[in-house]
């Protein structure tokens, strides 16, 4: 008879443990090392509040420490997730970058990745015009979250963008429906 009641004693303290508020403990500050924070606004992105200008690409080597790999004018970071690519000499700055936040293919008979991929996910924060984006997001959230311009299905299944300016900004899912990457050309 006892052990009945504790354990209807030990199922009610669960229930009213599950029901109270949450912890009302600060979240970890934006742009901390463990959770760096990746915002893009139109076409000004800014990595931990630091503005990333789209003029030099040394600002960039600055704001994000030194690239893991640099090859070709494919400047990668490993740990961040992150491809700077700076390849027309002509042009000053970068031309676009990349953030890696899966890797699923747009096919899955695609085999491979490649070279110049980063080793590792961007496991930070990412906004884009306010709208939270991870590589469990679909087109749907980001659209309805984000303001400005709304992401449109573009020259292949899997792939959504839009104009702002003279930027062009894409995300890319995989055969899976995953998240690959979003990217920022101009």
């Amino acid at each position: 008879m006892r052990t009945v009641s504790w354990t209807r004693a030990g199922v009610l303290l669960l229930v009213l443990g599950a029901c109270r508020e949450p912890s009302s403990a600060p979240a970890p500050p934006p742009g901390t090392s463990t959770q760096p924070l990746l915002t893009v606004e139109g076409s000004t992105v800014r990595y931990n509040g630091q503005i990333l200008s789209w003029e030099q690409t040394q600002h960039w080597r600055q704001v994000l420490g030194p690239p893991s790999r640099e090859q070709q004018g494919i400047l990668t970071w490993d740990e961040l997730g992150v491809i700077l690519y700076d390849q027309d000499a002509k042009i000053p700055g970068p031309e676009s970058f990349m953030v890696l936040l899966g890797r699923a293919r747009h096919s899955a008979l695609t085999q491979g990745e490649p070279e110049f991929w980063p080793r590792k996910t961007f496991s930070g924060r990412l906004l884009v015009d306010g709208a939270a984006i991870t590589s469990r997001s679909t087109i749907n959230e980001v659209n309805r979250e984000k303001k400005g311009a709304s992401f449109n299905r573009d020259y292949m299944s899997g792939v959504y963008s839009y104009h702002v300016g003279d930027f062009y900004v894409r995300l890319d899912y995989g055969h899976d429906r995953s998240l690959t990457s979003f990217g920022l050309d101009k």
